[in-house]
């Protein structure tokens, strides 16, 4: 079983010539909404490589939390799991032409409980895989002897204390160097430290520059990325996420894992939204032309 625990978001998408300043007034190219959240958004690229996942969130009962559930269960995924006593969270997404981004987000209800509960749910005699995204690493509650093994994306984390607390429980951390270093102040040299004390592998993107796995006991692997025209970057790391965790469910290495992801989150940045991931094989028919 494949558990996605995190944000589930109606992204309301606004492109202009460029990013606007403080008081400054600019017209939109367009102005769209989609389904977005970073859970999700893995979940739905997990789903379209073959898993067979289920999202944990939580939303409303209102027409619009329904019809986000809805769009989850067409790609796919199971919403069992997902809470419905609370509400669907909004994010404004700003694209310049060249596909840069700003994002303002908004907090969910999703709680340290709701992740507890559903590491309760888990069947002990199974193997399974549960992603958590990194704003639930707030609290001091670390998960000990979870019934799965545990992929956290620090993204969102802003102190260096969240990424060792989510090292110390999780098998796995992705994140972004932005997050990393200038958020939360680790080196890749501190970085592969904490992999090898933790004994927690460690993904570390870069967009287009690639991205790095450390390993414990590894040298750390560089993983470069073919270079496309991005249309618009919003979820490329949840394709990633998605990606990789499907593959590593499939029996893949990390490197093997993120090799793929990191392919699938190129591709997607050629088309808008932020689940433009592709299935395995759009994947296979993208990397045999270029």
């Amino acid at each position: 079983m494949i558990v996605f625990c995190g944000y589930a978001n109606r992204d309301i998408v606004i492109q202009l010539d460029e990013l606007p300043g403080v008081g400054e007034r600019r017209h939109a190219r367009f102005i769209r909404q989609h389904d977005g959240g970073m859970a999700a958004n893995a979940a739905v690229a997990a789903a379209r490589f073959g898993a067979t996942p289920t999202f944990a969130g939580v939303v409303g009962s209102d027409a619009e939390s329904s019809d986000f559930l809805a769009g989850l269960r067409r790609e796919g995924v199971s919403t069992d799991w997902t809470r419905t006593d609370a509400y669907l969270t909004h994010a404004v997404i700003l694209l310049d032409v060249s596909g840069e981004r700003a994002v303002i987000s908004q907090d969910d209800a999703l709680t340290v409980e709701d992740l507890r509960q559903v590491l309760n749910r888990l069947d002990r005699t199974q193997q399974h895989w549960v992603y958590v995204d990194g704003y639930r690493w707030d609290s001091l509650w670390v998960p000990t002897n979870a019934p799965a093994a545990l992929v956290v994306d620090v993204d969102g984390c802003t102190e260096a204390d969240q990424v060792i607390r989510a090292a110390r429980a999780a098998q796995h951390l992705i994140g972004s160097s932005r997050i990393f270093s200038e958020a939360c102040g680790f080196t890749i040299e501190a970085l592969d430290q904490l992999a090898a004390t933790e004994g927690t592998t460690i993904v570390v993107t870069r967009g287009a520059q690639g991205l790095t796995v450390l390993e414990p006991g590894h040298q750390a692997r560089q993983i470069p990325v073919r270079s496309v025209s991005v249309t618009d970057d919003t979820g490329a790391g949840d394709c990633f996420a998605g990606v990789y965790l499907a593959e590593l469910a499939r029996g893949a290495t990390a490197v093997d894992a993120a090799t793929t992801g990191a392919a699938a989150a190129t591709l997607s940045c050629r088309h808008p939204g932020a689940r433009a991931a592709p299935t395995r094989r759009e994947l296979t028919d993208f990397l045999e032309l270029y």
